[in-house]
C-alpha cells in the first residue's frame, strides 16, 4: 500500500519491537535470526516481513551507537545484541 505524505505524517511512530524485546529480556543476548524469529515466528513469510525487520533494526542505530543502550558482541563470528540501558 502506498501512503501520501499527509497520511504518513498523521501516523504515530509506534514502539520498535526489537527494542521492546531486548528491554523485556535484559539478561538475554540474541543474534539477528533469534530476534527475527521471536518477533515474526518460525513460519514467517520472509518476503512480507523482511522489510519490517530491517527497518526496525535500522531505527535502533541511535540506541546502538550514540546512546549505547544496546550492546553487541561478536561471538563465533555472529553478532549478538542485548539491552544495556
Amino acid at each position: 500500500m502506498i501512503y501520501s505524505a499527509e497520511e504518513f505524517k498523521n501516523q504515530a511512530p509506534g514502539a520498535n519491537p526489537i527494542e521492546t524485546l531486548l528491554k523485556t529480556h535484559p539478561g538475554t543476548a540474541y543474534c539477528l535470526h533469534e530476534i527475527e524469529e521471536a518477533l515474526i515466528g518460525t513460519e514467517m513469510n520472509r518476503k512480507k516481513h523482511l522489510d519490517v525487520f530491517i527497518a526496525n533494526l535500522a531505527i535502533l542505530d541511535p540506541l546502538l551507537f550514540t546512546e549505547k543502550k544496546i550492546e553487541y558482541r561478536i561471538i563465533d563470528n555472529i553478532p549478538y545484541f542485548r539491552w544495556n540501558g
